[in-house]
This record gives C-alpha cells, structure tokens and sequence, in this order.
C-alpha cells in the first residue's frame, strides 16, 4: 500500500552540478534489466499451509520472499553504481531513502521504525541502515576526527588514550545528528519543534483508518523524535516493545499468543499485505494495550502512577484523546 503523503525527495535534495550523472531510481534500473526484471503483479489469494512456500531466501534465521530478495539484490547493485560525489548527507541520505521506499511500496516509515511488520523487513531496514552507514556516519566519523586532531595540532603519537577515546566518542556523536538531521529533512520535520513534528503526524493521518495507517503513524511518531521526547526514552521503548507484540498478536495468525510458543513463526509479508488494507480499531486496539498493562505490571514491578501514565500515553497517541492528567503526571515526574 501507498500512503499519501509518503517521503519525497524535495528540490533541495537533488544531485549537485559538482556531481556526476545522477543516479538512477529503482524503477529505472528495473526497466533496464529487462531479462531478470522482476514485475510484481496482485497477489494471489494462498491458504494458511502456502505461507511458507513464497519464502526461500534465508538471512541468517529470517526468511526473505522471493520478490524482497530481487529488490534487495537489485537496490544493493544501484547502490554499488551510485555516485555521491558532491553531494551533503542530506542529499545522499534522501536519494537512498527515496530508492527504497519506492522499491516498498511506501512502506519506508515502518520498516524504519521496527515496531511491527513482516519479519523481513528487518532485512530491508538492515541494507538500507548499512548503506546509510557506509556513504554518511561513517564519512562524518573521519572527518568530525580530522577536524579533532587539526584544531589540537599536536601530531596523533602525542594524545593519551583518554584523549583519542573522547575524540572518537565526540566523533560518533557528531556523526550520530548528522544522520539524525538528514532523517528528519527527508521525513519533512526540520525546523520543527517537538510539537510542530506531532501536529503535523496527526494531520497527516487525519481520517485515515487502516492497519497500515496506524502503524505508519506510530511509526513516524517515533522517527520523529516525539514520542521519546513526550515519554522519555524508557518509555517510549516500553510503548514501542508493546505495540509491537499486541499487534503481532492481533494480525499473525502464527503469534505466540495464537499458537503458543513452540508453534510460532513471525509474520510473513503474505500476511501481512492480507491485513494492511483493513480498518483499523484504535479504540478496541487501545482497550487491548491497556488490559495486558495491567495483567504484565505485577511482573514488571511498575507503580500505580506509572501505569496511569501509560494508559494516558495509549490514549493521546493511539486514540488521539486529550487527557489532562496525563500533563499533570508528566509535570509531577519532570520536577
């Protein structure tokens, strides 16, 4: 499914004249390799015991489809082409983005977020953060280290291993909002203040209802930056680790909760594109949260107030309610 409104690359983000030929997209270099061109057609309706049969490519213990795998070989040969000469993180950072949430069907959003979703995206996420490493973090570490040692001028044999330790952590830090810039410019949040980022999400998803809405938005909530900044880090992986196992739950057939532990296998894309188009029940979804917070807060040793926090969290980010005791917690804990 194609959301509207997906990541586009802006102007800005194009190729500069000091680069080379621009790089080709995904749909040209598909067109170009007319004899192992994979063209994808509506899929067919399978049985339960057919899931396992449209998966064959194996990445360690995840299992690939067929069609993922052509993508992932083929983006993994434009990569290989790509010229970047010439171009800021920001460019670069917005060309491979765009490369594969083309190749995704606009799926980009929660294959980034890992917060539920076919098991092989995880594959699709872990090229795509591997290429993004090699052509922008790891660039911005050396040069970030350069500029260290330049603006010290003493020659490297004379810096204490404390030293090069704190150079090369600044280093990784420098590099770590270089890339988390770059993000936000190609999800169209720069400039923007926490609360700018989280009207705009909501506008975006306003009046849109199905499973795939609901997990771009929560997804986009968490690339942004908003949800950590309203939860605090800790939480906001608690609510993002809970989401995800209520909804493997409510959407794979195959779930823990479903079939018990020795019988489960993670989502497929099959099933996953069975669901993606359906409504959406944030109310019962969020009905749903809340009673498996309160059946796994004993075991987690979580506070009355911390799990009245959550349900507020649920209810503001999943339901869109507006809850004033939930600011009233939030200042008390904050002070």
């Amino acid at each position: 499914m194609k959301i509207e409104g997906a990541p586009q690359v802006r102007t800005g983000y194009r190729k500069s004249a000091a680069s080379a030929t621009p790089s080709k997209t995904f749909g040209q270099v598909l067109e170009a390799k007319t004899q192992d061109r994979y063209v994808p057609s509506a899929p067919q309706p399978r049985t339960e015991p057919e899931f396992s049969l449209a998966e064959r490519t194996y990445y360690g213990s995840v299992t690939v489809s067929n069609a993922t795998q052509a993508k992932l070989k083929q983006l993994a040969e434009l990569n290989a082409q790509a010229d970047y000469t010439g171009m800021s993180p920001d460019e670069i950072y917005a060309e491979i983005w765009n490369r594969y949430d083309e190749a995704f069907d606009g799926n980009m959003i929660a294959i980034r977020a890992c917060i539920a979703g076919p098991e092989e995206w995880c594959v699709i996420n872990n090229q795509f953060f591997d290429q993004i490493t090699r052509h922008i973090f790891n660039p911005a570490i050396v040069a970030a280290r350069k500029e260290g040692l330049e603006l010290d001028g003493r020659p490297y044999t004379e810096w204490t291993d404390a030293e090069i330790d704190a150079l090369d952590s600044s280093a990784r830090d420098k590099a770590t909002e270089i890339v988390k810039d770059a993000k936000l410019k190609v999800l169209g949040y720069d400039g923007m203040n926490f609360e700018e980022r989280e009207a705009a999400i909501r506008e975006k998803y306003a009046g849109k209802n199905t499973t795939s809405d609901f997990l771009n938005m929560q997804s986009e909530l968490d690339l942004s930056g908003v949800l950590s900044h309203k939860m605090g880090v800790y939480r906001a992986g608690t609510y993002c680790a809970m989401l995800g196992a209520k909804l493997d739950a409510a959407l794979n057939p195959n779930s823990i909760s479903n079939v018990g532990h020795e019988k489960y296998s993670p989502m497929t894309a099959d099933q996953w594109y069975r669901v993606a188009d359906q409504p959406f029940d944030t109310a019962q979804f969020a009905a749903a949260m809340k009673d498996n917070l309160h059946r796994v807060s004993g075991h987690n040793g979580w506070t009355e107030d911390y799990v009245k926090m959550m349900e507020g969290f649920f209810d503001h980010f999943i339901t869109g309610a507006v809850d004033d005791s939930l600011d009233q917690l939030l200042g008390e804990t904050k002070e």
